[in-house]
């Protein structure tokens, strides 16, 4: 019997191609996205989830409660982890983090520069199962030692025992012995790093290549905060909010007024705390959207099949009856329809994987994960052959039903119809899928929208042409002015500024005590060369900007209009701060990026000591500026390699993840479009065919082809403006509050939402308009013919 359902069922969309094809092209798509959106979205949720201590392992954030915004930073001081552990007894360990950037290593007679270089307690090593590789020694971490990754190790050692007890010079901070090589972190845990030190040297590493100095160490309270710090606890099943308590009460002393809001480790990479220290930083409405996407573009899929399976009962209602009538029964007629519907949905689902093998490495290159489907573990074949049947049932059940009950006497004679069950039925499946389609439209325009705006924001600073040189090379920074001179000699370079910390990277934060108050505040410290404001355009709203001619005045210092207001100063001149005083306030420019808010800044006069050099082009000759800048560079480098940015392609790099995922967002909107154009395309056709001698008679009886397009099309034309009165609200509503969770953000016009509806109706238009034109020109006798 079954034989019997899968031959008629073959035997039936071989003979309906067009059908079949819009059917099997429509579900190939709609499966396809929902298997690479499934697969992204399924490493998205898996971060952190095997780690054996999940339930135990918390993240630190702490909130100043003083502050008007509730701010929770992962920054703590050196001192906390220690304290949390001697006295909170609930805790049992701490592993505390801190980084060095754009570091040269040199090791096995070669130099690297690394990206990044970390910091942090041999604990760390247990939180995150770190296990050492073969032929990789044992992982511990003395003053002395440094951990490297598998895949380091044997790029610049060959294998991984080869590196064991050789020697590594971190250029600026000093020497160190391999004492293990470790096994490269896995892709779906959110701390990554190839390099491990001691915290032990974290004062040396935090201001390495620094010519700031302080009485006081990092392992002090009050000098800085700057680590993130993780605890494990002794037991999963803990009051959180307790120990919470706990953990405020003992940081009292310490630090004041500070709130303790504790996340577990495998909620990290998708908390809104977090900042992605270590460069992974998930969104979670972000994932959910894609999911959501997923689902949606397969429901427009399987609507697409029962709109077309159940608008073709005409040409149905016969073989149902004769079927009846030789004494088929409701059931049999339902298996077989559902039989037709599993065999589409698995040629879909074939036709899918292929798809999803051809565009997978794609979509892993492009958001840097690798996504593909694992055919060796036996749940794969029991999730595809689930989603089979799924699809199968969820798209062939209603026409199944719906074809089944036709009374074979009705059929017969002639008299059956839908009834107005049947079309409204319609009507509201195809208002889902212009619900869908609008929907997607409006919200990937306003996304890219808002992103365009980041990335085109003025950000209160000359960057167009000027090149950010690292200066973290001794043989530079110490010979700066020299360096400078050389620089300026050629026409090509119109100025060169200098600043202790990256414009692009944000700088790191001490804590101050305003006049006026009295607790330290967090500010941003950021030591630059007298001529900085003037070259990177800094309007100064207040005061006086740094004296260019004289004696350099190292205590007299400029604050940005965050800091006047954080501060409550009305008349901020003159004002003291920890010993400096202020001359003038700056305009707020944006330093860091777009996506957080500008924070208290203080920018302190200096005359050397500077890690990045801010060289402004003349313009003209790009190629032979950079040429001179490169070969000057190397001229008085000893260990670093020529390190540069232009500030544009720097911030530009800040969006590049957003960028892509909206990319990834707009590419597949355009397949649930495409998909939903596939069953208003064979609606069309079928709307065409079954009213085709109306269009004869009109014809006839003198109707233009103007009115015969309108016909045809004014039915969908109308849903889509009905829809349009529901969908576009909602739009705005749920796309202000998603706007809100950005510091600068684009106003939703009533233009911004108008023009996907007429974008959405110029498509449908587009889709319509050849089978309309056909059916009017048809030679209106044919069609009466018919009858």
């Amino acid at each position: 019997m079954l034989k019997n359902y899968f031959k008629t069922a073959t035997r039936y969309l071989l003979k309906n191609k067009g059908y079949t094809l819009i059917n099997v092209f429509g579900l190939s798509i709609g499966l396809a996205a929902f298997i690479m959106l499934g697969l992204f979205v399924r490493v998205e949720f898996s971060y952190d989830e095997h780690l054996k201590d999940k339930d135990l392992i918390y993240q630190v954030y702490l909130n100043d409660t003083t502050d008007q915004i509730v701010n929770y930073a992962m920054q703590t001081m050196a001192p906390m982890g220690p304290l949390m552990v001697e006295q909170v007894p609930e805790i049992t360990d701490k592993a505390r983090f801190g980084a060095m950037a754009n570091k040269v290593l040199k090791m096995n007679n070669q130099r690297f520069l690394v990206e990044k270089i970390y910091y942090t307690d041999e604990s760390a090593l247990n939180f995150f199962e770190v296990k050492a590789a073969p032929g990789g020694g044992r992982l511990s971490l003395g003053k002395s030692d440094m951990l490297l990754s598998q895949s380091t190790a044997e790029t610049a050692f060959g294998t991984a025992a080869a590196a064991i007890n050789q020697t590594v010079e971190i250029v600026g901070l000093g020497t160190f012995q391999i004492s293990g090589v470790f096994q490269d972190v896995e892709d779906n845990t959110h701390v990554d790093f190839d390099y491990m030190i001691s915290f032990e040297n974290a004062n040396d590493a935090l201001f390495s290549g620094s010519s700031f100095k302080m009485d006081k160490t990092v392992f002090d309270w009050g000098v800085v905060s700057a680590f993130p710090l993780y605890i494990k606890l002794n037991e999963p099943s803990v009051d959180l909010a307790a120990i919470e308590k706990k953990m405020e009460v003992a940081l009292e002393p310490h630090q004041k007024n500070r709130e303790v809001k504790l996340v577990p480790v495998n909620e990290v990479y998708f908390s809104d705390l977090s900042h992605g220290y270590f460069g992974k930083k998930g969104e979670k409405d972000k994932a959910q959207l894609y999911l959501i996407i997923a689902i949606v573009i397969l429901a427009v899929a399987i609507i697409n099949y029962m709109n077309l399976a159940t608008a073709r009962y005409s040409k149905r209602s016969r073989e149902v009856g004769i079927r009846k009538t030789v004494g088929g029964h409701k059931a049999q007629l339902a298996r077989q329809f559902l039989t037709e519907s599993f065999v589409i949905t698995f040629i879909g689902l074939v036709i899918a994987i292929c798809l999803v093998e051809i565009c997978s490495p794609i979509l892993s290159s492009f958001v840097g994960k690798s996504i593909g489907i694992d055919y060796g573990v036996p749940e794969t074949y029991l999730v595809l052959l689930l989603i089979t049947t799924l699809v199968s049932l969820l798209s062939g059940i209603y026409p199944a039903t719906f074809l089944s009950r036709f009374n074979a006497i009705e059929v017969l004679s002639g008299r059956v119809t839908t009834g107005k069950k049947g079309s409204a039925f319609r009507t509201a499946l195809v208002g889902f899928q212009v619900f869908i389609c609008l929907g997607l439209i409006s919200v990937t325009m306003i996304v890219q929208q808002q992103f365009k705006y980041m990335s085109d924001i003025d950000l209160g600073f000359e960057h167009d042409q000027i090149v950010g040189v690292s200066m973290e090379d001794k043989g530079v920074s110490e010979k700066y002015e020299t360096f400078k001179t050389e620089l300026l000699k050629n026409p090509a370079i119109a100025s060169v500024t200098g600043a202790s910390f990256s414009v692009f990277e944000g700088a790191w934060s001490l804590y101050l005590t305003p006049e006026g108050m009295e607790e330290s505040l967090p500010v941003t410290y950021m030591p630059v060369e007298k001529s900085f404001v003037d070259r990177l355009g800094l309007t100064v709203s207040q005061g006086e900007g740094f004296p260019q001619e004289g004696e350099l005045k190292t205590k007299e210092v400029l604050i940005n209009k965050t800091a006047k207001e954080e501060f409550g100063w009305e008349e901020p001149i003159g004002k003291k701060l920890d010993g400096y005083t202020v001359v003038g306030v700056v305009d707020d420019f944006i330093y860091g990026s777009a996506k957080t808010a500008i924070e208290p800044l203080v920018m302190v006069p200096s005359k050397s000591g500077f890690s990045y050099a801010y060289v402004k082009l003349a313009g003209g000759n790009v190629r032979a500026a950079m040429d001179h800048l490169s070969a000057t560079f190397q001229s008085f480098a000893t260990d670093y390699p020529f390190d540069y940015k232009f500030l544009d392609d720097a911030f530009a790099a800040k969006y590049e993840k957003e960028q892509k995922l909206s990319q990834v967002f707009s590419t597949f909107t355009v397949l649930a479009i495409i998909v939903s154009g596939l069953g208003i395309l064979g609606l069309s056709i079928f709307i065409a065919e079954s009213r085709n001698k109306e269009v004869g008679i009109r014809k006839i009886l003198g109707a233009n082809m103007a009115q015969l397009i309108w016909l045809l099309n004014s039915g969908i034309t109308k849903l889509i403006l009905v829809v349009a009165i529901i969908t576009l609200p909602l739009v705005h509503h749920f796309m202000s509050q998603w706007l809100d969770e950005f510091v600068y953000n684009i106003a939703i016009t009533p233009l911004t939402l108008l023009l996907p509806l007429v974008v959405l109706i110029t498509v449908v238009w587009a889709i319509l308009i050849f089978q309309s034109l056909k059916s009017a020109y048809s030679n209106p006798v044919n069609a009466i013919r018919t009858e």
